[in-house]
């Protein structure tokens, strides 16, 4: 299924982790490649998971004596309120003072809501979380910050860096309590079968696991043929692709 909105409707039905074992039953490569770490937390929850389009954003919101670019901040706007598909604002931070970067408060949360965006992850500090879970936008970040020094956003040019990974804009982002992930585009139109068998197979797993009747190898054998019908349904959802 190409990038649409029924896909993300789909999607919202499930938990990250388990859209990460599904790429994995598909046959995802370099899985370090596509999920961030602990350093970028859940700071305001509200409709999770988060599903969503990336916009790649650059902010600086820590440096001494820089002019503000209100500029900037109308042109991510504008970009959000363009999209078809609900935008996730990755804002990654390039400010002289990389601890005292304050990217989003719940002004910016508001407007940025009202054109149509459905969270923000950043790699900085944010405020006023209880006005911004008041709203329900959600928001990923390291921590809380009480002021900023300027307040500088731009829409990035190239893939920003975050947490170890590369997110450029138009990415496919999933993310929960748990973190956040992308889905490569490669993997779009059989992520929503994939997560349903991997959904199955982790039900039953977990059941016979619980099971005191059976033995250490019986549970293990159980598991890995499992795994291994789930893994060849998988693969074949792939071969169904017109580039296949």
């Amino acid at each position: 299924m190409a990038l649409c909105t029924a896909l993300i409707e789909q999607l919202q039905e499930f938990e990250t982790p388990l859209i990460a074992e599904a790429l994995g039953a598909l046959g995802c490569p370099h899985p370090d490649h596509y999920y961030m770490g602990s350093d970028i937390k859940l700071l305001c929850a509200g409709a999770l998971p988060l599903v969503g389009v990336a916009l790649a954003v650059e902010s600086d919101t820590s440096s001494p004596n820089r002019e503000p670019d209100p500029d900037g901040l109308r042109a991510i706007m504008g970009e959000v309120d363009n999209s078809l598909l609900p935008v996730v604002v990755v804002a990654k931070t390039v400010g002289a003072r990389p601890l005292h970067e304050c990217v989003i408060g719940d002004g910016m949360a508001k407007a940025l809501q009202a054109a149509g965006s459905a969270g923000f992850i950043t790699n900085g500090g944010v405020r006023d979380l209880d006005r911004m879970d008041r709203i329900g936008y959600t928001v990923y970040g390291t921590g809380t910050v009480a002021n900023h020094a300027t307040f500088a956003h731009h829409l990035a040019s190239d893939p920003v860096q975050m947490s170890g990974i590369s997110i450029p804009t138009g990415a496919l982002l999933h993310a929960d309590a748990d973190g956040v992930l992308i889905i490569p585009s490669e993997y779009h139109c059989a992520i929503v079968e994939a997560a349903i068998l991997s959904r199955d197979f982790e039900t039953r797993a977990h059941t016979y696991g619980r099971r005191s009747d059976k033995s250490i190898d019986e549970k293990r054998r159980f598991v890995a043929d499992l795994d291994s019908v789930r893994t060849t349904k998988c693969k074949a959802l792939l071969d169904r692709r017109p580039d296949a």
